[in-house]
């Protein structure tokens, strides 16, 4: 994963790294690989030289299940290799924190390599174990191994590099902490580089094939890793008079006869640290002065041997994206462009066209009549994208090559995760001058034209399951195979996504991420990842449901992977991932004992309250009895996990919803009809017409509480609605309620009250007819209202929850609320009549 995808996550205010400053090292984040997650961002980029060069495809982030008896003896053999898994020494943080000099050393050139990840979290403790005097220490070592790395055993290298590289992390970061580094571990850390660049077994030795073999799978990615994190270390130095000798040897001597070799993953290490080259100060004069010529004709020479120089496709692209880089130097400018141009040539919309064209228009600055690709993009759109489905009035827009049966259960999904977010929120509201009142769904028909055309199109980086601008309105992901291609389904991924959306436009006032919350990168990341996937199972009628990938994350290494909420809280995205799982455990948690903190902390980001917003967390972090609670919530979700109970994310045709045409109802007097059995609503159409794909209604009204604070509120209200919902899914009369979700916001703790919205599908129009009401029920579902239920509003008090209402007063100003003409349901009937709902 190049630096943007992880930290894109991250602010850029209060002195944090802007895009026309030059990116973090490579070591900003643990683990240089594709995530399935999607960040967030305010706005685009900006790419003062193009887009960064994107990770390869390495293949399942787990190992396959291990055959036993003859079938693994078979498994084995069909692998050529009777070499065992790797043995790892145990992961122990107190030995990390308390081993100095070559015990230190030993002790990390044991363990595996994602063990040292602990060393980038930035605090005392890291801060201490990668001091310049541990750093030479450590790169003496991994010297001495990369000189000695076989390509077949693993030898300790793995975690001795990403010990190094986190140092680099923290000292870019923290330097008044971790104490400076300069040539005195500069020096010594290079030499590592060199000395796997040299290495003979880097070139010579095939890589292993781990494809069905567990074991083999283990010494691959030990391997792999040894090979991607010693390289990558050059950037983390990122000295033009170490890197520029490097890169001319390395490209001067990969080919063809190297592709199936080790050397295949040390060409993203090497592009990334090419491209960071060009923002190194005096590279362009380099250049001009010709310094650079032979590391350029070596480029040419690749881009022009195409694809089958290259067992990665994307590291061939890589490779003539960083050719056309050059592109912007006069002096090499034309060899580059040559070399780009032929791939013209290929398959139109072909990736190597994509990437082609790219690199002239936006790195060459090229004429584009030259080559007749001016309307390139607008072709290319129209090919991947050729349905546009719009909902709700036009507000919500998907393209993508995705028919509109496929598109509907997202839809329905989101409309969930909506509703379910204006319980929790206690508001419907949008934010004072948010401009997102329309979202656009870009949804690529595959992984592969994600990967292929999203930098062209929209200029963004692809080491990810999708990106959200906030400033543009706009989430961009893809259709995917689960789980070979991600762990994640579409579905889950747009529920996660439209949180982020959601939040942005009902929760946090500005832009994302440039606010003063964002100062501190550690006061945020728990709540903007925890709470979309803490929302992103929201259910109509039952609830937020626990989800198991959220689980799993955590069960794998319990009790030992129990974190206290107060250091979730204070979670980076340098952290890694597990940080979404265990942030969205806490509000689970806090979901189903103290909904109102929940309120309370959505609330302070409203108001844009930072120190009310620090106070509820330090308040929450030392609440002993919380911790407690804690603990216990997340053992009893993990033995659920364990024992199968927990499933993930699914809105399922015929349960959640059905085709547009099927819906049974399509006057939303039906509706009404049916609901008021539950519920006290008026209903009218909502959505209909051309920017609409789907028919909508809704309902609005006012219900009695009770209550007299935001936690007992939320769980009076959920349980009314869930029940009221559910009652009316099995006895309403038509479909149309079991995708109908209803809210209850705006608590007035005073007038006992809160605001009642519904909304759900339409058939077509004039379809079904009112049912009559049955004895017992209040008959309103003959009359019409200009707006939702504004006749009913704040004259019902409750007694008896969901089953009954009292209706205790009928003002006698009731009936000049109504609009003229209508009158008053209220204002007609006795002051003392009780009427059940059912």
């Amino acid at each position: 994963m190049v630096p943007l995808a992880l930290s894109a996550c991250l602010t850029t205010a209060g002195g944090g790294q802007t895009g026309l400053q030059q990116p973090a090292p490579q070591a900003n984040q643990p683990s240089a690989r594709y995530s399935s997650h999607s960040p967030a961002l305010s706005e685009k980029p900006d790419y003062p030289h193009g887009l960064p060069p994107a990770a390869p495809d390495n293949g399942g982030a787990q190992p396959p299940a291990k055959p036993q008896g003859q079938q693994g003896q078979i498994a084995r053999k069909a692998a050529r290799t009777d070499a065992a898994a790797p043995a790892y020494a145990d992961c122990d943080e107190a030995k990390l924190g308390q081993l100095s000099g070559q015990a230190l050393v030993r002790y990390v050139a044991s363990v595996d390599g994602t063990c040292m990840n602990r060393l980038f979290q930035a605090d005392s403790f890291s801060y201490r174990v990668v001091s310049p005097a541990n750093m030479q220490l450590v790169a003496a070592e991994a010297r001495q191994r990369a000189t000695a790395w076989d390509g077949q055993n693993a030898n300790g290298l793995w975690p001795l590099a990403v010990f190094l590289k986190a140092g680099y992390f923290l000292q870019y970061s923290h330097a008044k902490e971790v104490g400076d580094y300069g040539p005195a571990v500069d020096q010594p850390v290079m030499q590592v580089v060199e000395a796997m660049a040299a290495n003979p077994a880097l070139w010579n030795v095939k890589a292993i094939d781990s494809r069905g073999d567990r074991d083999a799978w283990f010494r691959e990615r030990d391997a792999r890793q040894s090979v991607a994190e010693t390289l990558i270390l050059a950037d983390s130095v990122r000295k033009a008079e170490y890197a520029l000798p490097l890169l001319n040897r390395f490209f001067g001597r990969y080919n063809a006869a190297a592709k199936d070799n080790w050397a295949r993953f040390a060409l993203h290490p090497m592009q990334t640290l090419l491209f960071n080259m060009h923002y190194q100060p005096e590279f362009a004069l380099k250049v001009e002065r010709g310094q650079l010529d032979g590391l350029v004709a070596s480029l040419a020479g690749l881009t022009r041997a195409g694809q089958p120089a290259f067992a990665d496709e994307q590291m061939f692209l890589n490779t003539l994206r960083e050719t056309g880089r050059f592109m912007q130097y006069p002096r090499t400018a034309p060899q580059a462009e040559s070399a780009v141009a032929q791939h013209l040539k290929g398959e139109k919309f072909g990736a190597a066209w994509a990437e082609a064209v790219y690199a002239l228009k936006k790195l060459g600055k090229v004429p584009c009549e030259r080559y007749g690709i001016c309307q390139a993009e607008q072709e290319l759109r129209a090919s991947l994208f050729p349905n546009r489905w719009s909902f709700d009035n036009g507000k919500l827009v998907f393209e993508t090559p995705l028919s509109l049966a496929e598109v509907e259960p997202l839809y329905y999904a989101m409309k969930q995760v909506q509703t379910q977010l204006f319980r929790v929120a206690g508001t419907k509201e949008a934010v004072a001058n948010d401009p997102n009142e329309k979202l656009k769904m870009v949804i690529y028909g595959t992984k592969a034209a994600y990967q292929r055309f999203q930098g062209l199109l929209n200029e963004l980086s692809t080491d990810n399951g999708g990106i959200y601008i906030e400033k543009d309105g706009t989430f961009y992901t893809f259709q995917r195979e689960v789980p070979r291609e991600s762990y994640l389904t579409l579905e889950e991924l747009v529920r996660h996504e439209y949180v982020h959306y959601l939040s942005g436009r009902y929760i946090q006032p500005g832009m994302w991420g440039t606010s003063e919350f964002y100062r501190d990168d550690r006061r945020m990341p728990w709540y903007d990842e925890g709470f979309a996937e803490f929302m992103a199972w929201s259910t109509s009628r039952d609830g937020i449901k626990v989800r198991g990938h959220v689980v799993d994350v955590v069960a794998g290494g319990w009790p030992n992977s129990f974190l206290e909420p107060s250091r979730i809280m204070r979670s980076s995205y340098s952290d890694g991932w597990d940080f979404y799982s265990h942030s969205a455990l806490w509000f689970y948690y806090l979901n189903q004992q103290q909904p109102g903190k929940i309120a309370d902390i959505l609330a302070a980001l409203r108001a844009d309250d930072v120190k009310r917003f620090d106070a509820l967390v330090n308040s929450m972090g030392g609440d002993a009895a919380l911790v407690s609670g804690f603990r216990q919530y997340v053992d009893q979700q993990v033995q659920a996990a364990k024992s199968g109970q927990l499933g993930n994310t699914s809105t399922e045709e015929g349960v959640d919803w059905v085709a547009k045409d099927k819906w049974q109802a399509g006057d939303a007097s039906v509706v009404e009809a049916a609901m008021r059995r539950s519920l006290p609503v008026g209903c009218q159409v909502w959505a209909d017409g051309e920017t609409s794909a789907l028919r909508r209604f809704e309902c609005g009204g006012t219900l009695p509480l009770s209550a007299s604070d935001n936690t007992r509120a939320r769980q009076e209200l959920d349980k009314l609605l869930d029940g009221a919902l559910q009652n009316l899914v099995k006895n309403g009369g038509i479909n149309n309620l079991m995708a109908t979700n209803c809210s209850a916001t705006d608590y007035d703790f005073k007038r006992k009250t809160a605001v009642l919205r519904c909304e759900g599908p339409l058939g077509p129009a004039g379809s079904a007819k009112p049912q009559p009401p049955q004895t017992g029920e209040l008959n309103l579902a003959k009359l019409s209202y200009a707006g939702p239920a504004r006749c009913l509003r704040g004259q019902f008090e409750g007694v008896g929850g969901v089953e009954r209402y009292q209706l205790v007063q009928a003002p006698s100003w009731a009936a000049l609320r109504c609009p003229i003409g209508v009158r008053s349901p209220i204002a007609a009937m006795p002051t003392s009549r009780a009427w059940p709902t059912r």
